[in-house]
């Protein structure tokens, strides 16, 4: 089902113009870009699934925070009676809040998804941190990948998704196998038309490509997993 890289390069595309935004727009293009990566990576025939570990954790974390909130509307005394129960839902709901706003700008950073392995294989992680980055008033977009040694929840002492993103000038080519670089008007037309299937086509490509090297280096056959 996966095409070879040369059938991918001559392929036609079209974009869908359901899949259209504002070329100015940055985020909602990155957004786009990010949601067709992410479909790629959790395909029914995947080698993938979501590790939801860590949003369970910040949904704990959420609503424990809220419910700092309904503690301190139903506890049974007026104030200022009830000046010690207010300050600790206070306190609660802002340790709460730091947790999740730590977690966004220092552990998952640039994440778009998290992702296991459904199998077990020798000399890979458990999954990958999948990354992108996407500065404003640039047109160069940036897939990385990055081991997940111990799961989602583990996170904070993977490696860290560092772009690198290329001088103006220089060729988008890069020899490091753990990140590409794409022009954005290889996947938006002057309308701002969505090329999806090239996008997806392009991401299939890179995991081939990471999979291969990671296994060459890590001293396995070199047979990089199928991605279609």
């Amino acid at each position: 089902m996966a095409e070879s890289s040369s059938s991918s390069s001559t392929r036609q595309y079209t974009g869908d113009e359901t899949k259209k935004t504002v070329l100015g727009d940055g985020i909602t293009m990155k957004r786009m870009i990010d949601d067709a990566i992410i479909g790629v990576l959790l395909e029914d025939d995947s080698d993938f699934v979501e590790d939801v570990a860590l949003s369970n954790f910040k949904l704990v974390v959420g609503f424990a925070s809220v419910g700092a909130s309904v503690v301190s509307h139903v506890y049974p005394a007026a104030f200022p009676k009830n000046w010690h129960v207010l300050l600790l839902c206070c306190l609660w709901y802002f340790i709460g809040s730091g947790i999740l706003q730590l977690l966004l700008s220092f552990v998952e950073l640039e994440s778009i998804v998290l992702l296991r392995y459904k199998e077990k294989r020798d000399r890979r992680p458990y999954g990958l941190n999948v990354s992108t980055h996407f500065p404003r008033y640039q047109d160069v977009f940036t897939l990385g990948v990055t081991p997940l040694p111990s799961g989602s929840l583990g996170l904070v002492s993977a490696p860290k998704f560092k772009p690198e993103q290329p001088e103006e000038g220089e060729p988008l080519a890069s020899d490091d196998h753990t990140q590409v670089h794409w022009s954005v008007a290889e996947l938006f037309d002057e309308r701002g038309v969505f090329y999806e299937d090239k996008c997806m086509d392009m991401a299939r490509a890179f995991l081939r490509k990471y999979h291969s090297e990671s296994d060459r280096l890590a001293g396995g056959s070199g047979e990089g997993k199928k991605v279609q």
